[in-house]
């Protein structure tokens, strides 16, 4: 009989096996899961397109990456086997993460926020998530992985159908497919990656006719999905892949003469294709059709009018300033706001990101970051065309996963990476480190080291227990709890408690002391601004909101001092806020100074400035900060409508006869601004001139009338007033109370 320490150490062995098998099959369950991360859409959170994904991947990662600790100490042969493309990961990740401490904001460097869902922290998860799918799935469960984010695709491509047809929203609004993306070009980079996945394994050596056949049918289909999104930069990267995977093959291969064929075919339909398509670009046929007409439109002349074509230059200047580190990532803000372009006036006034791949790695980690981002193509490129004895890739599947690079890189180009695009990239990073690594042994992998069953058992598996569990919680539930407690603050008045009920909300809210404060406070910020300069709302809570408002302010500009947009939203609040206490114009012109300072060039700055200094009666200085933003881009409209309206407020009458000059009359009568700023100077005349030239237009409108009403009776002219009452009470008889009252009141 074996003595019981022998007894003890075969059932622990036992265990460990048992263990091991249970380790690899949830954590093979985890990755299997991924592909179905694009179909979450958590409608009860903020950004739900966007949170409920991140947080997902997140968490899954952070689950499935600790088992595989544990995995790798238990099995040797799951420790991280190395490769150019691993250390090249390792590298983005170091310079990446080494840029974002040394960056403008440092904590969302790190952290992002609700709407983007990045930061280091969605780097460094790719890179855990890259280690343990590149360390566990082989070749074949790659494929299988693969296959299912294929089958995963269709779903969402007959999701799709369903929009297209009409029984199911598109979310972004407008014709553009979405899918569960809630944004059209986020699908459409998704669509891109899955169709050459199905022309990868299509062109797979020995590939059985049923299965060639069915990649063939779902790549047809996913490529109409792809049209509806109307996403030019897919679009043409798909077009772009195509033609480089077929001119690779049309050069290099010498030994399969079909697929030689097929490539100078595909040549030949792309070419023949493209040209047909600008010989027909101006005919009704493309012009009525919403996805054609947005290529035929394309020129010069529409680049200049896009965001694109202002943001480059000043991306450019970003990177000149800070050119080895950059700016870290989620910073591109600081860049835009100090080199804005006054010419953007009709564009987004706060944009975060470049729409394009190397100026955003070329402000977010500047030269050295996006040399460690580039590498991951040069070395992905490398190990797909190095020699290998038995190669058991084709020449055809190499030629497409260098044209799925290519359409990637050109999409790219244009807009930016979300984290599911991210997902499919270090995917394929995985996927080919695991297909081509050296044949070289290496049954340790980067560690050969064997621990004991006991230390495995009883100290291993307990701490990888407790960090996945801290993980788990300090990364994503403090921000989750947010995010839903949030989204309750933003919903109408709470029936149990009132607008008390959303203040409540918003400080427990603040009380997570999450990575989304920053979002908290912005919707704050708008709330607050409705409750302060309510009539409906008591003083006292009115109080409560401009305190919490003023506090959260007052902390996130100690924090980010250098930060534009901030110091905008507080000096817009405290203008608002002015009907409580006066001395918050002071505090609106102090930060909204400081944010010209910051900001010299964007125009609503000046009027929010200027809008301050009419409440506090200086209209001259209204009046000059109107004329700096004129003077910033004399083309835009909003500028002459403000300055003109300045003009009017200081009742300077050639500047307003001036701009009136360069404005359409019709502006003047329906922009409530001018009217507003008459009946602040007491230009009753003019008034009544707008009021009537609105009721021209619009005979049955009765607040018109009664507004014109009001300005008879204030110049003397009862009887006018009286008759026009009497009008409204013709017009509409159950005025006729409320009218005879007012009647009555003017002594008739």
């Amino acid at each position: 009989m074996l003595p019981w320490r022998h007894i003890r150490a075969f059932d622990i062995l036992a265990s460990m096996i048992n263990i091991k098998n249970t380790l690899w099959y949830t954590i093979i369950g985890g990755i299997f899961l991924i592909p179905f991360i694009p179909f979450i859409v958590a409608g009860s959170m903020y950004f739900p397109f966007i949170t409920g994904k991140g947080f997902t991947f997140r968490i899954i990662v952070e689950i499935i990456f600790g088992l595989y600790v544990w995995l790798a100490c238990i099995a040797p042969e799951y420790r991280p086997k190395m490769s150019w493309v691993t250390k090249a990961v390792g590298l983005f990740a170091l310079a990446t993460l080494v840029a974002d401490l040394f960056g403008a904001n440092v904590y969302k460097s790190l952290w992002s926020n609700y709407e983007r869902m990045e930061g280091f922290v969605l780097i460094a998860h790719l890179v855990l998530y890259y280690i343990t799918a590149s360390s566990v799935l082989t070749r074949q469960w790659w494929n299988r992985f693969l296959n299912t984010s294929i089958v995963a695709s269709v779903i969402m491509s007959l999701y799709g159908i369903m929009q297209i047809s009409g029984k199911l929203t598109i979310n972004q609004g407008g014709v553009r497919v979405d899918g569960t993306f809630g944004n059209a070009s986020y699908l459409a980079i998704y669509l891109v990656f899955h169709i050459f996945l199905c022309l990868y394994f299509w062109a797979e050596r020995n590939q059985v006719n049923w299965k060639k056949w069915t990649y063939g049918l779902i790549a047809v289909l996913e490529l109409v999905i792809l049209y509806y999104t109307a996403t030019r930069g897919a679009i043409l990267g798909l077009l772009g892949g195509l033609v480089l995977t077929a001119i690779i093959l049309a050069i290099k291969e010498k030994e399969d003469l079909h697929m030689r064929k097929i490539a100078y075919g595909t040549l030949a339909v792309l070419v023949l294709g493209t040209l047909g398509f600008f010989a027909i670009r101006n005919t009704s046929f493309v012009q009525k059709s919403p996805v054609l007409a947005r290529f035929a439109t394309l020129s010069p002349a529409e680049i200049k009018t896009q965001g694109r074509y202002f943001v480059w230059p000043m991306a450019m200047k970003g990177f000149l300033e800070k050119p080895i580190l950059g700016w870290g990532q989620e910073n591109f803000n600081f860049v835009f706001n100090k080199n804005y372009d006054p010419r953007m006036y009709a564009q987004e006034q706060w944009f975060d990101r470049t729409h394009n791949v190397v100026l955003d790695w070329l402000i977010a980690g500047g030269l050295v970051g996006f040399l460690s981002y580039a590498s991951l193509y040069v070395v992905l490129l490398y190990f797909i065309w190095k020699k290998r004895e038995n190669d058991e890739l084709s020449l055809a599947q190499k030629s497409l996963l260098t044209g799925m690079i290519g359409a990637y890189i050109f999409h790219n180009m244009f807009v930016f990476d979300n984290l599911i695009s991210y997902i499919l990239f270090f995917s394929v990073l995985g996927y080919v480190h695991t297909v081509r690594r050296t044949n070289t042994p290496q049954v340790g992998g980067v560690y050969p080291k064997t621990f004991s069953e006991v230390t495995n058992m009883y100290v291993i598996g307990p701490i990888v227990a407790i960090a996945v569990v801290g993980a788990v919680y300090f990364v994503n539930v403090p921000a989750i709890e947010a995010n839903t407690t949030l989204i309750t603050a933003l919903s109408q008045q709470q029936q149990a408690g009132g607008i008390e009920k959303n203040l409540t909300l918003f400080k427990q809210a603040f009380g997570y002391n999450s990575f989304g404060s920053s979002e908290i406070l912005e919707q704050l910020f708008q709330l607050s601004a409705q409750v302060v300069s309510s009539p409906q709302v008591p003083q006292t809570v009115k109080q409560e909101f401009y305190t919490l408002t003023r506090e959260k302010i007052e902390q996130k500009i100690l924090q980010t001092p250098n930060d534009a947009r901030y110091r905008v939203f507080a000096g817009s609040f405290y203008n608002r806020a002015g009907s409580i206490d006066p001395t918050n114009y002071d505090l609106a012109i102090n930060e909204l100074t400081k944010a010209l300072e910051l900001s010299p060039k964007k125009q609503s700055i000046y009027f929010e400035l200027g809008a301050t200094y009419i409440s506090k009666g200086n209209t001259a200085k209204a009046l000059e900060l109107f004329k700096q933003a004129y003077d910033l881009e004399p083309a835009s409209t909003e500028s002459k409508i403000i300055y003109a309206v300045g003009g009017v407020y200081a009742k300077n009458s050639d500047i307003v006869k001036a701009m009136f000059s360069q404005i359409d009359p019709s502006v003047i009568i329906s922009d409530n601004r001018f009217l507003n700023a008459y009946a602040s100077i007491r230009d009753i005349q003019s008034v009544i001139t707008i009021l009537n030239a609105r009721i021209a237009k619009d005979p049955t409108n009765l607040q018109y009338k009664l507004s014109l009403a009001s300005a008879y009776a204030e110049i003397g002219q009862k009887q006018t007033a009286v008759e026009i009452l009497r009008d409204i009470i013709k017009q509409e008889p159950s005025f006729k109370e409320q009218g005879e009252m007012y009647i009555k009141q003017l002594g008739y």
